[in-house]
């Protein structure tokens, strides 16, 4: 059911409603890995059908169901689909074409309409080179904001570069001290990591990977988060991002390359300038993310507040860090991080609230001054970003 829904997440729906077409999807789910058979369901016995799950005889559309039946959920009852011939269904899945797979990309440089050129480089030197030649050039992977901007907002770009098939900006390195992400590494790519390295590492390392996983489930939908990167995400610097506060919060590092070849680090923290604002010069390009494992006794956690739960951009989001150390029979903190999002024209850190909690003993009484803090450390204007204040 968890994987219907995702696969249904941004699709919206304005006239049947969401809850009849997830109700009746089930139907047309496979609930095992037993592939569809030969049979036709016009030659079975009376009394059973072809069943939806498995493809094979059974009798779960009748009153006495059959254990058999994969079926889990009594709410979605099996349907007899006796006017289906079964025989076209073989015993091979679709796969994606070879020819595809095989086929490698060729470097594109077109040229369009009012002068505009069109690059698709495929080495990080020749985007770098592009780059020294015009300072202005945007850079694309999914096209999820700039298309928006050049076809909504009427924004003109005369140099596009296209990045998605330089591998040093794809590059996803699992290190011993964290996670190294590059610029171009897709949303759904980054989200399948994280699953991966919460089950390989211990407990304590990956608090900072659960809390991207959550904050990722209701980021857009399936189909942005496929070509929509985490670099793309990060130099647009919208101050309602949902990813940019966890990481400013989770202690991330950016790794920025010029035109010469010159990296340099810049903490997430200290990256945002302003609105949509960062701290890029015009022949640089953010290079990767180095994401820190989080250490022993260091939580993480997400937040995000929207008008409905999926396909919807924030009110207010945050990212929020705290790590605690034992101190003579009681937990303190010894360090801490909180962000907000839709508050300010960029990702905001509550500089004076961290300066409270350091130093203090985790308890309710200190929780409670803590919140008094926040309320003068992030004060609300009437053009804030989420676009609801009291």
């Amino acid at each position: 059911e968890e994987q219907i829904e995702e696969c249904l997440a941004g699709n919206l729906c304005r006239c049947t409603g969401y809850r009849p077409i997830l109700d009746a999807f089930p139907v047309f789910a496979k609930t095992s890995d037993i592939l569809y058979t030969g049979i036709s369901s016009l030659s079975l016995e009376e009394g059973k059908s072809v069943c939806p799950s498995t493809g094979k005889p059974c009798s779960c559309n009748s009153n006495n169901v059959n254990d058999k039946c994969l079926v889990s959920d009594n709410r979605y009852k099996p349907t007899s689909y006796n006017e289906i011939d079964g025989a076209k269904y073989t015993e091979k899945e679709l796969i994606f074409p070879p020819e595809l797979l095989l086929r490698k990309p060729a470097s594109l440089n077109l040229t369009g309409f009012g002068g505009l050129m069109w690059f698709r480089p495929l080495t990080l030197q020749h985007v770098l080179d592009l780059k020294a030649k015009y300072p202005g050039a945007k850079l694309l992977i999914g096209n999820t904001e700039v298309g928006i901007e050049m076809r909504l907002k009427r924004m003109q770009y005369r140099v596009l570069i296209s990045v998605v098939h330089v591998p040093e900006l794809n590059a996803l390195d699992v290190k011993d001290d964290g996670l190294e992400i590059g610029a171009a590494v897709r949303l759904s790519d980054l989200l399948s990591i994280f699953r991966k390295v919460v089950t390989e590492r211990a407990t304590h390392e990956t608090m900072s990977c659960k809390a991207f996983i959550e904050q990722l489930k209701w980021f857009a939908g399936t189909q942005i988060r496929n070509v929509a990167s985490a670099g793309g995400n990060i130099c647009t610097a919208s101050p309602i991002s949902d990813l940019n506060p966890l990481w400013m919060a989770a202690r991330a590092k950016f790794r920025i390359i010029d035109y010469k070849g010159n990296i340099r680090t810049v903490q997430a923290e200290n990256f945002f300038l302003g609105y949509r604002k960062v701290d890029l010069a015009s022949g640089e390009i953010l290079l990767s993310v180095f994401l820190p494992w989080s250490r022993a006794f260091e939580f993480v956690k997400e937040y995000k507040q929207s008008h409905r739960r999926d396909d919807d951009i924030a009110i207010v989001n945050a990212g929020m860090r705290v790590r605690l150390q034992e101190h003579s029979e009681n937990w303190v903190v010894a360090d801490a991080s909180i962000v907000y999002g839709g508050v300010a024209p960029f990702s905001l850190s509550a500089t004076k609230t961290k300066e409270f909690l350091i130093g203090k003993i985790w308890d309710q009484d200190m929780l409670q001054n803590a919140w008094k803090v926040l309320q003068n450390d992030i004060s609300h204007k009437e053009d804030a970003p989420g676009g609801m204040v009291d």
